[in-house]
């Protein structure tokens, strides 16, 4: 986390949902103090929810070419390029980050059969009618994270998520740099399996996600690393170079050097 963003952070309190929840945040600025631009999000292995205050924002898929104004809406784990952009002068946002399998122990619908921007009312009804009236009669940014944390704890669901867990915790420890068969043997399951359950419960396939993740790590090194991209590449598994570039403008639009220049303007969801 940027010592100078603008974002104020916290961990959940509750001991399970702190092992679906990575954080909540908040954040409340003018568009003065940000770019009008609309901002570019880097397909992150995370779930994100986020309520805005006041004033919507157009987010837009750029892969299917279609726009949306919200409120509130859940992000889903894709590679498709998206962007997001205020509509008024101030920008005043509280969400969460949640672990790829979290939005899965809201719901039983098949995470791969929502849309691309899910929206939360109409998924979740009242509970999120309730939420919304809820924390417009919050005082203090606490009282805002913990009622998150009540409308999350209020409605988890009992799930059976050791295999999907698993996978996820293998694929992170190996940052993205194994095969979807080695995956599946390490599990002592079927690729067709594995790939039932990320569909069910992540919203893409393995190998999406391990793309999505390997990119992190990649968007990392080139904001901290003062390796070469060739470094980079073979430190990630790439062919080469030009397979990294391939790669990178492929999910992001953008090529490894503009991305490096680009990535510290990141805030939505990569901050």
């Amino acid at each position: 986390m940027d010592p100078d963003s603008p974002f104020i952070i916290r961990k959940p309190n509750d001991p399970f949902l702190s092992s679906i929840v990575e954080s909540y945040f908040y954040l409340d600025t003018t568009v003065t103090q940000l770019s009008r631009q609309p901002e570019p999000i880097i397909p992150f292995p995370r779930i994100t929810f986020g309520y805005f205050f006041g004033e919507p924002f157009t987010v837009t898929n750029h892969t299917i070419n279609q726009s949306a104004l919200v409120n509130i809406a859940i992000s889903k784990i894709s590679t498709q390029q998206l962007s997001v952009q205020p509509s008024g002068e101030t920008v005043k946002i509280l969400g969460a980050h949640l672990r790829p399998y979290g939005l899965a122990y809201f719901t039983t619908q098949a995470i791969n059969k929502l849309p691309w921007l899910i929206d939360t009312e109409e998924l979740f009804g009242d509970v999120a009618t309730n939420f919304v009236q809820r924390i417009h009669a919050c005082q203090t940014t606490e009282q805002l994270f913990d009622e998150v944390e009540t409308v999350f704890v209020d409605n988890l669901l009992t799930r059976d998520m050791e295999l999907i867990t698993e996978a996820i915790d293998l694929i992170e420890a190996n940052a993205g740099n194994i095969k979807v068969a080695d995956l599946s043997k390490q599990l002592g399951t079927t690729n067709r399996t594995l790939r039932n359950h990320f569909n069910d419960k992540i919203g893409c396939s393995p190998k999406e996600y391990l793309r999505i993740v390997r990119l992190k790590q990649v968007a990392y090194e080139l904001k901290h690393s003062p390796e070469s991209l060739t470094h980079i590449a073979h430190g990630n598994e790439y062919f080469d170079q030009a397979h990294l570039n391939h790669e990178v403008k492929g999910i992001t639009g953008r090529s490894p050097k503009e991305l490096k220049k680009e990535i510290p303007s990141f805030r939505f969801l990569q901050f």
